[in-house]
């Protein structure tokens, strides 16, 4: 994905079509499928059923996306960036960028908890639905993916993680464990995602990295 001039991740379009297309239309369009998934879950969730609820023509969506996978995973994107903004904060430290994701966790309403079991029926029909599993990989995961490799390569180059450390599963720790947060029916708060940065992230990434054996011992061997 390409970063802005700051280093974030630059916001993608919410729809694939032209740009004379009406947005007020992409709003429609998303509130409708989040709230058909929350009344018939994805495997029944039909195009037709979508235009119906925003009052537009099948056509007005695959102007914009080119299949259902991908105006679902549409507007999951959307709807997180309604709730609070993705970003990659760049204070100058990894520890004042860990503080800004920090304070950047949303309160969630009611409304939005319920949006986040909508999600999790996705989720669960992504394992038997390699399109709908490839849409949420390329639109839904990517943006907070890359907001936090962003910050993480950054304190790399200040050199606040040690150089030659892979860093490409750490987000992926973070947002696997707050889907794990979702499956246990717990709120995904400041405390959780705090203790999740203070207590992994961060003593994993800017632990040293281990040596080589000491010259002349043997590794055990077993018999």
């Amino acid at each position: 994905m390409r970063n802005d001039s700051d280093g974030s991740p630059r916001q993608p379009r919410v729809g694939t079509g032209p740009r004379w297309l009406d947005p007020s239309r992409d709003t429609a369009i998303l509130r409708a499928v989040l709230a058909g998934l929350a009344e018939c879950g994805y495997d029944r969730l039909s195009m037709d059923d979508i235009a119906a609820r925003a009052h537009v023509g099948k056509a007005a969506i695959y102007r914009r996306w080119p299949s259902k996978a991908a105006v679902v995973a549409g507007a999951i994107l959307w709807w997180r960036g309604q709730v609070a903004a993705i970003t990659a904060p760049d204070t100058g430290s990894l520890r004042g960028d860990a503080e800004a994701v920090i304070a950047a966790v949303p309160d969630l309403t009611d409304a939005d908890r319920g949006i986040l079991g909508v999600i999790m029926g996705v989720a669960t029909a992504a394992a038997h639905d390699s399109a709908l599993a490839a849409a949420l990989e390329e639109h839904a995961l990517a943006q907070p993916r890359a907001a936090l490799a962003a910050i993480l390569a950054r304190a790399a180059d200040r050199g606040e993680i040690a150089p030659g450390r892979d860093l490409t599963l750490v987000p992926d720790v973070l947002l696997g464990l707050n889907l794990l947060r979702l499956v246990t029916g717990r709120p995904i708060d400041r405390a959780f995602v705090r203790q999740v940065v203070e207590d992994v992230i961060l003593p994993l990434v800017t632990a040293p990295l281990p040596g080589p054996p000491p010259a002349g011992r043997e590794p055990r061997r077993c018999g």
